[in-house]
């Protein structure tokens, strides 16, 4: 793997191929004091995800080898005590991919750039989502 050894609790996983970016998302997230890790392929994603059952993914659509749809839909199909909120945190802004999103699955569609309160807002939604 190319991402740091997983934690053994990681509530909002960051899923994107721009090493920087989900890396970036991370460091933000742990500056508000949220449990958060980074992986950058599919393979990680579903891996991760079966194993730290996060509350919450914030998942890239433009994926190389897997699309984030197909990444959501392996994620969704894990049987997991409770499946985690997606959101499709991506550079895709039309309504056409919207209603996407929301046909995949995802319960959010939040365009990058990412404002720093919004993603304190995610932070908080995942948390609350937890307790």
């Amino acid at each position: 793997m190319d991402s740091e050894p997983p934690r053994e609790s990681c509530k909002i996983l960051v899923v994107d191929d721009n090493i920087d970016a989900a890396d970036s998302v991370v460091a933000l997230l742990d500056t508000y004091g949220y449990e958060a890790c980074a992986v950058y392929n599919g393979a990680e994603a579903v891996l991760l995800a079966e194993l730290l059952h996060p509350v919450q993914v914030l998942l890239d659509l433009d994926m190389p080898e897997v699309s984030g749809f197909e990444i959501a839909a392996c994620i969704r199909a894990l049987a997991q005590p409770e499946n985690p909120k997606l959101v499709a945190l991506t550079g895709r802004g039309s309504d056409a991919d919207r209603v996407l999103t929301s046909a995949a699955g995802f319960d959010l569609h939040v365009r990058k750039p990412i404002a720093c309160e919004q993603l304190r807002q995610l932070g908080e939604w995942a948390y609350r989502k937890s307790a």
